[in-house]
């Protein structure tokens, strides 16, 4: 019979296999024909014909679906699947994991749930395996394959199946009733029956396909039912087919009932701590496996091996606790272990536990508990750390009396190019942990090695090192000083500003003077103004700046004391100090009040570096003129005006106007009060040399300085008057203010040009195609365009002294060679010089020129006489000659741009310059 069905249900899968092949799906009632096999049958029918199995009947223990149960959210699946206590189970473990502070401070992640993952895997690779050895105690039962082989005067093979009746049949020994034999005792049985009834015959027998059980698995597991497994299953191939475990199931109180009663508990914790496996017996059919949800639950983190949520039975102690989660790592502090525990009022508190105490054996654990095993300190003691600018940097082992130099040995651990007049110590203090400084140089240490400039080392101390060529990089270390600031200590650190190598913040070591601080910063850059620095302080008291000038070539100003968060400023000589000072001077007049002045004084007039300065004490007008750089040249030391704003704070306030004589020590003698302003005055009709420039056909040219008045024509007769080839009638002169106002003519343009082109963008259909080129043709002729400021002037002006120009500083005259040339310019195909040829008239040299383009305005076309005089065009029937040197300018079209009123005079300064700029190319 069974074998009739084995034969229908091959036909069944070549059915499958053939109507697949045309995409026929097999009916319902054939895939129920097939399910009704136990699985290992179904498996080897379908590898017998090449199918997979789970393309037929999708096995519940597959890993796909054992998966896609996994991904169901948890809080889902606890609410359909378990009972009010059970979700409150659930509630707790996610408590413990997500509002226990353990770990927080490590960065350690949220506890989790000790040996569930165990139970993740597929389900398929914990199944019995059909050729695995079968135990001798294995019990036999009906669908058990027994294979037989006889041999001596006959031999046999045979597989035989016990019937449901539980008989094992061969015809030669006939009926043997083996249900509930073991296999020990039914291979016992076997060559007993085989010697009394079957003479000179031998025989061995084996286990085949064995049969199939049917198991019930139960309570918190992620698929709870009936499954059929191999009759060698035990719990624990149960528990993997039905998916695991759910994290509200007991992993120590997995139970197996039998025939209602309850027959073996499994500690799964035995396994996975121990690999005992002696509880886990083999399944028999009907067998229940029954999942309890889970006990109390206690965490564990910390300096442990296996931190994690873990369940508990009975009384465990803190030690066993710990036990369960690998015992403590190597860095563990047992004596500063916490237990965190909810009290009788709902809330949390913790319990200090000293586990290296006996009597932490008596401590037992609660539901809920969460036992923190604290941690040796990450920081080393006795240690001094060297860092910075060497060859072996790192940290050394300290002992008392210890100096720099027992840990820097030899100058050469240092790298090239140091620092050797400033180091730091930074050192911690031992009970508080606030940092200070200590500042010294290699130099003196190597100098003086029995002395306190090798200073004593204390034990966690930092040693910095620095190059010479290299930034300081102490900023981590002054940030530190100003955090443990207090309202009565100031953050100890400096700083250095201006005309230094490193300029910024310094640590403030004890008895740190401004020559230390200049150390720090390394030191001067050229042109330093020794004479006047500026040492700002903070008077913490009265809340408000104080200053202090310092000579930095008196001693006495070098070893001043510097106290918390004093600024250094130092200065150059040739450069201006405003922009130094800005920020100061504003925080200045931001802390005037009623009470507090505005402590600025200002000088102006013949003084390098005119200006407002801060108002140091004791300052006089000396200290002034040496802050504001000294004297100009030209300054007037007969006396110097001084003006006092004086003031009874009521309701009177002027401006007192005095001149002080500069005789004797009147300078250094006058102080200075707060808003007082100095001017210096300068000598009378003191002028700077002026010069202007004569170039081409002169007998002598070159650079000339003039005196106040003199004319052109005069200038011309000292270089000696011209040469033969000299055309007067083109000279160019230029003048610098002139050139000032037409470039800013230019770069007006330049900047309407642009803003009309982004309106046009906004405004588009406003212009045409043609209008867009010609924006950006004439912002191309305006970009880079420089204008030379030419100015008119004839041929009597440059040669009779009557009526001639009178010279100014930067002026220009250029004279060129006799030529014959015309210049087209501007908006022609080919701007360009060419031949003059008499009687040519202007269409001419345009055409030669390739014409007009697109954007010209042919109409408005005008002549640029060689001595720069423009001339207009205008009317049918005006005639112009063309002479050589003459420059003709096709201006561009404008029309599409209404608001650019400037172009006329900008096309003019653009064919001024560029017949300038070829003139003088040709020189």
């Amino acid at each position: 019979m069974k074998y009739s069905r084995f034969v229908a249900l091959g036909a069944l899968f070549v059915f499958f296999i053939s109507t697949g092949a045309l995409a026929i799906t097999p009916s319902a009632a054939q895939i129920e024909q097939l399910k009704q096999l136990p699985r290992e049958q179904q498996v080897a029918l379908a590898k017998q014909y090449g199918v997979d199995i789970n393309d037929v009947i999708p096995s519940t223990n597959t890993a796909n679906n054992y998966q896609q149960e996994r991904q169901v959210s948890q809080p889902a699946r606890v609410e359909n699947a378990f009972s009010k206590d059970e979700l409150q189970q659930t509630q707790q473990i996610k408590d413990i994991e997500s509002t226990s502070q353990i770990g927080k401070a490590n960065k350690e992640q949220a506890l989790k749930l000790f040996g569930y993952d165990i139970f993740s895997g597929q389900a398929s690779g914990f199944e019995a395996m059909a050729n695995m050895p079968v135990p001798g105690e294995y019990i036999l039962g009906a669908g058990d394959e027994i294979q037989v082989q006889l041999f001596g005067k006959e031999q046999q093979s045979a597989s035989i199946t016990i019937d449901r009746s539980g008989v094992f049949f061969l015809p030669e020994l006939g009926p043997i009733n083996v249900a509930g034999l073991t296999f020990s005792e039914f291979k016992t049985l076997f060559q007993h029956e085989l010697k009394t009834k079957v003479i000179g015959v031998e025989g061995i027998v084996n286990m085949g396909q064995m049969r199939s059980i049917r198991v019930f698995v139960l309570g918190e597991v992620f698929k709870p039912g009936a499954y059929s497994l191999s009759a060698l299953s035990t719990i624990t191939h149960a528990l993997y087919t039905s998916g695991g475990i759910s994290q509200v199931g007991s992993l120590r109180n997995v139970q197996l009932k039998r025939a209602g009663k309850l027959v073996e508990t499994i500690d799964l914790y035995d396994l996975l701590l121990k690999g005992d496996t002696s509880k886990d017996l083999t399944l028999l059919p009907g067998d229940v496996v029954f999942v309890p949800p889970t006990g109390p639950i206690v965490g564990v983190t910390g300096e442990v091996k296996r931190p994690a949520l873990y369940e508990v039975i009975g009384d465990e102690s803190v030690f066993d606790v710990l036990a369960l989660a690998g015992n403590e790592l190597a860095t563990a502090y047992l004596a500063a272990s916490k237990l965190e525990r909810l009290d009788q009022n709902g809330g949390r508190t913790v319990v200090d536990v000293n586990l290296e105490a006996q009597k932490a054996e008596s401590i037992k654990i609660r539901n809920g508990d969460v036992l923190r095993i604290g941690s040796v300190l990450n920081e080393l003691d006795n240690v001094v750390t060297l860092q910075g600018h060497l060859y072996r940097p790192g940290v050394f082992s300290w002992k008392k009396g210890q100096r720099v130099l027992d840990v820097i040995e030899d100058i050469t651990d240092l790298k090239t190019n140091p620092d050797l007049d400033y180091a730091l110590i930074v050192r911690e203090d031992p009970t508080i942990r606030t940092i200070s400084t200590i500042q010294f140089s290699v130099r003196d240490a190597f100098n003086s090695p029995n002395s306190d400039k090798n200073p004593k080392l204390e034990s966690r101390d930092k040693i910095y090192i620095f190059a010479a060529d290299g930034k300081r990089n102490l900023d981590v270390v002054v940030n530190r000083l100003k955090k443990q600031a207090r309202s009565d200590e100031p953050a100890k650190y400096v700083e250095i500003a201006g005309n230094v190598e490193y300029q910024g913040e310094y640590p403030l070591s004890a008895n740190m003077t401004v020559n230390d601080l200049i150390k720090a910063s390394y030191d001067f850059k050229e042109f330093t103004d020794f004479n006047y620095a500026l040492l700002k302080r903070q008077n913490f008291i009265e809340n408000k700046i104080e200053f202090e000038v310092v000579n930095l070539k008196e001693q006495s100003d070098l070893t001043i004391l510097l106290t918390p968060k004093d600024k250094l400023y130092v200065f150059s000589l040739n450069e201006p100090r405003a922009a130094l000072l800005a920020d100061l001077i504003e925080e200045i007049k931001t802390q005037t009040s009623k009470t507090v002045s505005q402590d600025l004084v200002s000088v102006q007039g013949q003084v390098r570096f005119p200006g407002t300065y801060p108002l140091s004490k004791h300052m006089t007008a000396a200290d002034l003129v040496s802050a504001a750089g000294g004297y100009t040249e030209s300054s007037y030391l007969i006396d110097f005006n001084v003006a006092r704003f004086n003031t009874n704070g009521i309701d009177t306030s002027e401006f007192d106007l005095q001149t002080i004589p500069l005789k004797g020590d009147a300078l250094e003698s006058f102080a200075l009060q707060a808003k007082d302003s100095l001017f210096i005055k300068g000598i009378p009709d003191w002028v700077e040399a002026e010069t202007v420039e004569l170039m081409g056909e002169f007998k002598f040219p070159g650079k000339y300085t003039i005196r106040k008045g003199e004319t052109l024509a005069e200038l011309v007769e000292r270089a000696g008057g011209f040469t033969d080839y000299a055309e007067l009638e083109a000279s160019v002169f230029t003048r610098e203010y002139l050139r000032l106002k037409e470039q800013k003519i230019l770069e007006d343009a330049q900047q309407k040009l642009k803003q009309q082109m982004v309106m046009s963008r906004y405004n588009a259909g406003e212009y045409s195609t043609g209008s867009a080129d010609s924006f950006e043709q004439l912002l191309n002729s305006l970009e880079g365009a420089q204008a030379v400021g030419r100015m008119v002037v004839t041929t009597e002006q440059i040669t009779v002294n009557d009526g001639s120009l009178e010279l100014r500083d930067g002026d220009q005259l250029i004279v060129p060679r006799k030529s014959f040339e015309v210049s087209v310019l501007g908006q022609v195909y080919q701007p360009t010089t060419l031949p003059w040829i008499k009687g040519d008239s202007i269409d001419d040299y345009i055409d030669g020129a390739g014409g007009v383009n697109q954007i010209a305005e042919d109409s408005d076309t005008y002549l640029i006489k060689a001595n720069g005089r423009v001339v207009a065009i205008n009317g049918w029937f005006t005639s112009f000659e063309i002479q050589p040197g003459d420059s003709i300018m096709v201006p561009a079209d404008v029309s599409p741009i209404p608001t650019l009123t400037l172009w006329q005079a900008v096309t003019t300064i653009l064919a001024q310059s560029a017949t300038t700029l070829a003139l003088i190319s040709t020189l």
